[in-house]
């Protein structure tokens, strides 16, 4: 099977990594269980699509990857600092519209887009080095277990109906 590195928690109902070391940045132990990553991947086992009838049925697993306490504040930050580059993208697209109504709201709008483009990259940075550790999507894209039950016919989205 290949599922031979987990173990499966009966009262939680997932599989857990046999192996402790991060798979995130490949160096650390992880300490906690709780700081691993679990994602969920589904299966269909028989789909049903009549005109008046419509049945689905599907298996539900849900898959660990370890992750260290350095990763675990990576990815948390990461997932913090995202919304703010969205919005902060949005704002800035404004204001280069917002030229169009006049000469004086464009000066003030690129004085504040640069000041905040300046802000917003010195508050990206990171602290570590971003090649050392994988991202969320990359880990779970790196991992060989996750990428044999996708090639099995698992997938991460729920099917519906």
């Amino acid at each position: 099977m290949m599922l031979s590195k987990y173990n499966y928690n009966e009262s939680l109902k997932r599989f857990e990594p046999k192996e402790k070391r991060c798979g995130y940045c490949f160096q650390n132990e992880s300490e906690n269980i709780n700081n691993y990553d679990f994602i969920k991947l589904y299966k269909v086992k028989d789909r049903t699509n009549f005109v008046v009838y419509r049945s689905l049925k599907y298996e539900e697993m849900m898959i660990g990857i370890s992750r260290c306490n350095d990763c675990v504040e990576f990815h948390e930050e990461a997932s913090r600092k995202s919304p703010i580059l969205k919005y902060a993208i949005y704002l800035l697209i404004l204001i280069f519209v917002l030229p169009v109504f006049g000469l004086k709201v464009f000066i003030v709008g690129m004085a504040l887009s640069i000041t905040l483009f300046f802000v917003l990259h010195k508050y990206a940075k990171k602290s570590k080095n971003p090649e050392e550790r994988l991202t969320l999507k990359q880990g779970i894209a790196s991992n060989e277990t996750i990428q044999d039950l996708v090639i099995a016919g698992w997938i991460f989205d729920k099917p519906s109906a």
